[in-house]
């Protein structure tokens, strides 16, 4: 498996402004939604979608260290996105002076 970045936002201040004081925000991405997170001065990256049925976690809530599905209430780590015995897909963010990237991993047989 190999790393690819995608390019999300021009810069940090560009996606903290996107997030207008809200501790979430779900963001199109090429291979769907993304739903991003900041926490005590730390983003991350989610699927956009609950393990349990598939819904959108558009309203979802944090609470202390945990994503909180907005249909069942299913309670889900932000380390590591495991809650209930399922994951939500984590994603790796990269920020650097060129931007914000999302990081997937991709089949390559080179």
């Amino acid at each position: 498996m190999k790393m690819k970045w995608y390019p999300l936002f021009g810069s940090v201040q560009e996606m903290d402004d996107r997030f207008m004081g809200k501790q979430t925000l779900v963001h199109k991405t090429m291979f769907g939604e993304a739903l991003l997170v900041k926490q005590e001065g730390t983003y991350l990256a989610f699927r956009n979608k609950c393990p349990h049925q598939g819904k959108p976690l558009n309203e979802c809530r944090l609470e202390k260290e945990h994503i909180v599905c907005p249909y069942h209430q299913y309670h889900f780590s932000t380390e590591t996105g495991r809650g209930h015995g399922l994951y939500l897909e984590k994603f790796e963010l990269r920020i650097d002076e060129k931007g914000v990237f999302l990081g997937k991993e991709v089949w390559s047989l080179f």
